[in-house]
């Protein structure tokens, strides 16, 4: 079995590769997503995330998503309080899904790193882009103002520092560049997976 991690900066295209992938075939996880879903889904996340932050609460009884999002935005205090109780719970969640795969199986998320879910994988691949290409991408892809494009890039670490840290624990990755179009970005991506896919034959 090969497990792979893909992250990067936002508008980097992560999404894009992880679509790839599963249209190669590959079982992905968008682990964004998943944070999001245990917020309905899990009545323990969903208790431990109102009595920190009760003002989410909606007028149906759920956690009001867009609230929690303003109100950790430009507070890492409360970044930090909201990701001690959903980052021990995605890395549950990854772990499940690995001990139930034996082929290939792709996870992506902004925060691999800084999570340290990095560890749990054979393999990274961090997508990076321009400046400019990746606020392009933003801009056209969601509605956010090139202020919070800018908050959101300058809270990530950078591509070197991301480096550091895999070459530090020893980690196999790969940098994929992502300034091309699509279908350059796909035949990336398809050289890239013969190389991990090579290796879980032997």
């Amino acid at each position: 079995m090969i497990t792979l991690g893909i992250t990067g900066n936002i508008g980097s295209g992560k999404s894009s590769v992880l679509n790839i992938l599963r249209n190669m075939g590959v079982e992905t996880y968008d682990l964004d997503n998943v944070a999001k879903d245990f917020y309905s889904t899990d009545d323990k996340i969903k208790e431990q995330v109102l009595a920190t932050f009760p003002s989410v609460l909606s007028d149906d009884n759920h956690i009001d998503t867009k609230k929690l999002g303003k109100l950790v935005f430009k507070n890492l205090d409360k970044l930090d309080a909201l990701q001690r109780i959903i980052w021990p719970e995605v890395k549950k969640f990854i772990y499940n899904k690995i001990e139930k795969n034996s082929n290939i199986i792709a996870f992506e998320g902004a925060v691999i790193i800084e999570a340290e879910w990095y560890k749990l994988f054979d393999f990274i691949w961090v997508i990076e882009s321009s400046y400019k290409l990746s606020k392009k991408r933003v801009e056209k892809q969601r509605n956010l103002s090139e202020t919070n494009f800018e908050i959101i890039l300058n809270n990530q670490l950078k591509t070197d520092q991301v480096k550091n840290i895999l070459n530090q624990d020893k980690i196999n990755y790969s940098i994929i560049n992502n300034n091309s179009d699509l279908n350059s970005l796909k035949k990336l991506i398809e050289k890239e997976s013969k190389n991990f896919q090579y290796i879980g034959e032997k």
